[in-house]
């Protein structure tokens, strides 16, 4: 098959197409450019009213009147959110330096999730070389009165080689 333009032809049909390219190419560069810039403005915007704010050294900041009826009312709501805190009969970092005390050697415990109330939870999680050394800490844990249950997750006692464990304890703490 051959080639019915001559070269000089089809060599100027290419510089042709080349031209176009690299212009739609350019074109597209300086949009997506344009586009990163509008991107960048509000951040730029924000950045330069916090300059200005702190540069003022005349600005004073003004606090809306309030009423000592919307004092009392707030001082009630932070009351009761922190009620139960506040009444708990033992710290919970006593409960917590007591899970971890009862830990028997071998066991690493990777996390502990901590739930006040009635009854409270607390989640152990961690890791054991053989299910002989979760089911001394669950023992362990059994034996102090604040804990009314101590369960683990039958699975993880079937388990001969032991591995990853949870241990969950509820009470009132």
């Amino acid at each position: 098959m051959s080639n019915l333009l001559p070269m000089e032809s089809l060599q100027a049909v290419r510089n042709a197409h080349r031209a176009r390219f690299v212009l739609v190419g350019s074109l597209i560069v300086i949009v997506c450019g344009a586009v990163a810039l509008l991107a960048l403005v509000p951040a730029y915007a924000i950045v330069r009213s916090g300059h200005a704010a702190i540069d003022d050294p005349l600005q004073t900041v003004s606090l809306p009147p309030s009423t000592d009826r919307d004092d009392v009312m707030r001082a009630q709501a932070l009351v009761r959110e922190l009620r139960p805190v506040a009444s708990s009969t033992t710290s919970a970092l006593q409960i917590l330096g007591s899970v971890l005390s009862a830990r028997p050697p071998g066991i690493t415990i990777s996390s502990m999730s901590f739930a006040r109330g009635d009854p409270g939870t607390i989640v152990v999680s961690g890791v054991a070389p053989s299910r002989d050394e979760v089911n001394a800490y669950r023992a362990a844990l059994s034996k102090d009165s604040r804990f009314k249950t101590v369960s683990v997750p039958i699975g993880i006692l079937s388990i001969p080689e032991g591995g990853r464990f949870s241990v969950t304890l509820t009470g009132t703490f």
